[in-house]
């Protein structure tokens, strides 16, 4: 593994009893975007949090840039990944611009104070999301489908090599999701690595370069599109039968036949 990147080793994790993960396995590298899959419950935010640093597995272990991520400081960590959580409220509207230049506090910036550096960054942020004409805007005044691109943006800021995003097209319209992923996939194409959450499999087949399949707290597979878009992985950890179909390189997913 780059010592840029992130990799989740043999990880077991309880609560209060209740099992969250078992046994389970992620790798993360610049250059590539993973796609995390499985039903709710299936432990997909647990994995991200161990691999984060944010909870500490009861056996097995997780490294992020080279180091054990628990033990880094939130500017450190800040710096090697940028992380977009289910949750993204804000607690009250302020100017998008204002919410991008959040993506520069590791290098004690602040959207008050902003050296030369942070404010390229974060033009650059804005310009590459389209946000241009928005950056002005109160966040309460966006669309949802905006204020995404508002924190793939706050994301982009931080020129961390890496991306983990839990499920950051929830609750958008198809052409808002398709706008995300492309985002996120210009992201990975020009170096970057990005791990994302995703519940819709045809737009995983769409932009994954690889997938991980987790179901009760384990993963119980990991490949390319090609390997592992089929009806078994897809019964195996959603209990539904489908119909994988592929024409000109394009993968699409019939469930219920």
């Amino acid at each position: 593994m780059s010592d840029a990147g992130l990799q989740v080793t043999d990880a077991s994790l309880a609560i209060k009893g209740a099992s969250l993960l078992s046994h389970a396995a992620l790798a993360l590298a610049p250059g590539e975007l993973v796609v995390l899959l499985g039903p709710n419950g299936a432990g997909k935010t647990s994995l991200l949090r161990v691999a984060l640093g944010l909870a500490r597995p009861d056996s097995g272990s997780a490294e992020l840039a080279g180091s054990d991520p628990a033990r880094l400081s939130p500017a450190e960590r800040a710096r090697a990944v940028t992380y977009l959580p289910q949750m993204r409220d804000l607690a009250w509207p302020i100017r998008a611009r204002d919410v991008v230049a959040l993506g520069r506090f590791a290098y004690g910036a602040a959207p008050p104070r902003l050296g030369e550096a942070d404010q390229i960054a974060v033009a650059h942020a804005l310009a590459a999301c389209d946000l241009a004409d928005l950056a002005d805007r109160a966040t309460d005044t966006l669309s949802g489908g905006e204020l995404a691109r508002v924190h793939i943006a706050r994301a982009l800021a931080s020129q961390a090599p890496l991306m983990v995003a839990d499920e950051p097209v929830a609750s958008l319209d198809p052409r808002h999701q398709h706008q995300v992923m492309r985002l996120i996939r210009a992201f990975v194409d020009r170096g970057g690595g990005a791990l994302v959450v995703l519940h819709d499999l045809d737009l995983a087949a769409l932009f994954a370069d690889r997938l991980v399949w987790m179901s009760e707290g384990r993963t119980l597979a990991s490949g390319s599109v090609a390997e592992t878009m089929t009806p078994h992985w897809i019964e195996a950890v959603y209990g539904i039968a489908a119909t994988v179909t592929r024409s000109d390189g394009a993968v699409r997913v019939l469930v219920g036949r």
